[in-house]
């Protein structure tokens, strides 16, 4: 996946990922971390045309 994408998009699509499958395990720590992290990717406008459902 890496290798089509600049770092911090792979990392961003990854969070979302992981965000997706703990809100289907409803594990609740884990939402919050990517949260946090995919807070900070909108904060400061990084991989804007990736888009994170909350």
């Amino acid at each position: 996946m890496k290798k089509n994408f600049k770092q911090t998009e792979t990392g961003k699509k990854m969070f979302i990922r992981l965000y997706e499958l703990a809100k289907t395990e409803k594990n609740n720590d884990l939402l919050k971390f990517c949260n946090e992290i995919l807070t900070v990717f909108e904060k400061n406008n990084i991989n804007g045309h990736i888009e994170w459902k909350k």
